[in-house]
């Protein structure tokens, strides 16, 4: 056994330790040392003060370049969608200031904001017990409408994707389809909401156009694949959809940047909770109208800045604007 005056050696030996560097610490920290702190102080504080400056600058510079997007909105997308009817189907967690900037945005171009549906988190749920439920339910649905039973899938969300062919024909008239009665729509709306599944008004007349509004809060969010499957099946059955998301979400493995990597991609805006990007929208709407192949569009590495050439304000719906993307 190690005797105690060993013990009590080594404790006098730490505190000595301690003394002698506090005491040459103390000593060493004079003159030359001392100032050249203070010197890295004074840069850092010096730095600091440019930084915040610059950071200030950048904010009065978005600040006023989203008020000249405000003034100038009914300019930029006056009479681009007239006569055009528009649903928005918005994801969990979505931004409130996408949704409604968009929604506002739409009316101002002259659509008419057919209403809105809301995902429930429960649609994004992979597991096997939720697919098949959501497979079931699809078919019967389906079958109660009249419409063909979905097309069968081997992939990981067949239950979502065989969901979304129903959504999509219940909210939007397909080109060359049939319209279904809106005792219809209004079943499927029905089922799909009894089941936990959504959320949407008893009843939402028919549009020609889809707004997919992405989850908000910062990449990766939940529920990729499954999003980029209701982005197709929107895209298949309206005549335009376009994916819209908020700044904050921008990054790697977003919903938006695997929309934009997807085989069969629609339309995003990646900065809709702005003026600017809520602009974008209606005008990338307008694009996919027009026959331009989707782009990606907002303030990610890449995309293009806008749908520029912007679309004259007093154009006609049927107006086709030139140039690309």
């Amino acid at each position: 056994m190690i005797d105690f005056r060993y013990h009590l050696v080594s404790i006098i030996a730490v505190f000595l330790a301690l003394a002698i560097g506090l005491a040459v610490g103390s000593t060493a920290l004079s003159g030359k040392a001392v100032e050249f702190l203070n010197a890295q102080e004074r840069r850092a504080v010096a730095t600091n003060a440019s930084l915040s400056k610059h950071n200030q600058a950048l904010s009065n510079q978005i600040a006023a370049d989203q008020a000249f997007a405000q003034a100038a909105s009914k300019r930029l997308v006056g009479n681009l969608l007239t006569g055009e009817k528009v649903v928005l189907v918005v994801a969990p967690g979505a931004d409130n200031a996408v949704t409604d900037g968009v929604t506002a945005t739409l009316r101002q171009a002259g659509a008419t904001v057919t209403g809105q549906v809301d995902l429930q988190p429960s649609f994004l749920a992979t597991t096997a017990t939720n697919e098949t439920s959501l497979t079931q339910l699809a078919q019967t649905l389906a079958a109660n409408a009249g419409l063909p039973a979905p097309v069968p899938s081997q992939s990981q969300v067949a239950g979502q994707q065989a969901v979304a062919q129903v959504l999509a024909a219940a909210l939007v008239d397909s080109p060359g389809a049939s319209a279904l009665s809106a005792k219809e729509s209004a079943g499927i709306l029905t089922g799909l909401g009894q089941g936990g599944f959504v959320t949407a008004p008893a009843a939402l007349p028919p549009a020609s156009l889809a707004v997919l509004v992405a989850p908000g809060g910062q990449a990766p969010q939940t529920g990729s694949e499954v999003l980029v499957t209701v982005a197709s099946q929107l895209k298949q059955a309206s005549r335009a959809t376009v994916m819209a998301g908020a700044t904050e979400s921008v990054g790697a493995n977003s919903v938006i940047s695997n929309e934009n990597i997807s085989a069969d991609p629609v339309s995003t805006v990646d900065n809709a909770d702005t003026v600017s990007g809520q602009i974008m929208v209606v005008q990338a709407l307008r694009y996919s109208l027009s026959g331009k192949p989707p782009a990606a569009y907002g303030i990610a590495s890449g995309n293009a800045p806008s749908p520029a050439p912007t679309p004259s304000a007093s154009a006609s719906p049927a107006t086709t604007s030139g140039g690309h993307p």
